[in-house]
């Protein structure tokens, strides 16, 4: 996996045992999923990829779309929200805690890394992107 980090390149690698969907790098501008390079918020888990989410920014993410993240039953939702760390309405949050869905808002280098570890563990895990 690449990262651009302070003008570097970071790659990241992992065993593909198993795994549909692999995130190769990252930028602050795109992830690299398997041979695929995505620039718009998309929505990951271990089962499946959506591109087109509903939302374009983390200001629009609100409690209505917490059927979106609960979709394929994870423990955790793990929300890029680009260079930097931003937390999103906490509408959201209180929506995913009910179900007994924990939720973490990280920069999108620490979201993929967060979730290249807890795929790798056979863990239900979303991943939400925003650049």
């Amino acid at each position: 996996m690449t990262q651009q980090q302070g003008g570097k390149a970071m790659r990241l690698s992992l065993d593909d045992s198993g795994q549909r969907f692999i995130i190769r790098g990252f930028t602050a501008q795109s992830v690299r999923l398997n041979d695929r390079e995505l620039t718009e918020p998309f929505l990951l888990t271990p089962e499946r990829l959506i591109e087109r989410v509903p939302v374009a920014n983390l200001s629009e993410l609100d409690a209505s779309h917490s059927a979106l993240l609960q979709s394929d039953q994870p423990e955790v939702v793990l929300i890029g929200t680009g260079s930097q760390t931003r937390w999103g309405a906490a509408s959201v949050q209180a929506a995913l805690l009910q179900q007994g869905i924990g939720v973490e808002f990280m920069d999108t280098g620490a979201a993929c890394r967060t979730y290249t570890v807890l795929a790798s563990e056979l863990r239900r895990v979303a991943l939400l992107i925003f650049f």
